[in-house]
């Protein structure tokens, strides 16, 4: 059955930040005199919310030095200068074919809600969503709640939904909430790391979807 809401992840799905998140999150752990992490350390952990990455990769502070921490990060990716929201060249025509289907469209993120907010405004997405959920407003990925809390919003069962993400997180996110998921290999998670979580179909990018949403 063909779902009736699409569920997008944000990073490294809609938009190509996976390697400007590295670099700002590497920047922020010299600014505030941490070891810098490197980049095979820091891609597997995007996706799940910002404080979780931190104490992942800042396991020897404490809970105010890793806030501290975040605090920093939210700065700078909310820095008017940063420019680093680039959405996919596929996305929007992506979002247009979805849209004029009649599917009801919807972010679940492990951003803030300041950072999507942001991300949405740079990119000039708002007129997309039917709804969206933050990793600061409900349990972060794998936890189900963002997608039940938009399903609940938008009255629609979660089996009538659809999860498209760049991570283990979003495809264990779907499973756990009871829909199926789709996983794209634009962002953050290897093609192997994907294929050990629930998923209906592994796309090399967006601009496979719409065409499979026929078939589904």
């Amino acid at each position: 059955m063909s779902p009736k809401l699409i569920i997008f992840d944000w990073d490294g799905t809609l938009a190509d930040t996976t390697a400007p998140i590295i670099r700002t999150m590497q920047a922020v752990f010299r600014e505030c005199g941490w070891p810098v992490p490197a980049d095979e350390a820091v891609r597997p952990l995007i996706g799940n919310s910002l404080s979780g990455i931190i104490a992942r990769l800042l396991p020897q502070a404490d809970a105010a030095q890793q806030a501290a921490v975040a605090q920093a990060y939210t700065l700078s990716t909310l820095n008017p200068n940063n420019q680093n929201m680039m959405l996919f060249a596929e996305a929007l025509p992506c979002l247009d074919t979805l849209k004029q289907r009649g599917y009801w469209l919807a972010v679940a993120t492990g951003k803030g809600r300041s950072g999507l907010d942001g991300a949405i405004a740079q990119t000039g997405t708002a007129g997309y969503w039917l709804a969206t959920r933050c990793a600061s407003e409900c349990p972060p990925k794998p936890a189900p709640d963002m997608v039940l809390e938009l399903c609940d919003e938008l009255g629609v069962a979660p089996a009538d939904a659809l999860v498209v993400g760049d991570t283990t997180y979003d495809l264990d996110m779907a499973a756990h909430a009871g829909c199926r998921a789709v996983a794209v290999s634009t962002g953050a998670h290897t093609p192997d790391m994907l294929a050990a979580s629930p998923h209906l179909a592994l796309l090399d990018s967006l601009a496979e979807l719409p065409a499979l949403l026929e078939r589904v």
